[in-house]
């Protein structure tokens, strides 16, 4: 059956009625090859318009599309960019760091080299020190037992006396 159905179409010529499935009933060769180019004429037209509907739809979706599609190609290159310079600010900024870190490394390397070289010189300092103090007790300590010895001779010598 057509997309014109014999409700939609009614009376053609007076007495002509649209078939169901063999087209058209009662009538001669004339009114037939007449309803024949007017339906196809109207068919054609519609279809024409359907199509011609359907090829806008299509072609504005496609423009659609490529709007988007320039749209998210310019987000991408702008997206792109922004990745490039935040690449090179930070490695700027690990350079900037890196060089911060080695200087900061380096002055404290100096600064513990200086102390540990005063730290030794202090060192070197007190073992003299002690070594001469060691020196002194021991001197002391020898005079000491010298004065014992001297005392106790003394001792012995008053006692000696006393006797």
């Amino acid at each position: 059956m057509s997309q014109y159905g014999a409700s939609n179409m009614g009376s053609i010529s007076g007495t002509k009625k649209f078939g169901a499935s063999t087209g058209f009933v009662d009538g001669g060769m004339g009114s037939t090859q007449f309803n024949n180019t007017q339906t196809s004429v109207v068919g054609a037209q519609q279809t024409t318009a359907n199509l011609k509907g359907k090829l806008g739809a299509l072609q504005e979706m496609i423009n659609q599309l490529n709007e988007e599609l320039n749209f998210h190609k310019k987000e991408v290159s702008i997206l792109k960019s922004e990745k490039e310079t935040l690449e090179s600010v930070l490695t700027v900024k690990t350079q900037d760091v890196r060089k911060t870190l080695t200087n900061e490394l380096f002055r404290v390397e100096e600064g513990m080299k200086r102390h540990y070289a005063h730290q030794k010189a202090e060192n070197s300092r007190l073992q003299q020190q002690i070594t001469t103090l060691k020196g002194e007790k021991t001197a002391l300590e020898q005079q000491m037992l010298a004065l014992q010895r001297r005392i106790s001779e003394l001792e012995d010598q008053i006692g000696c006396d006393d006797d």
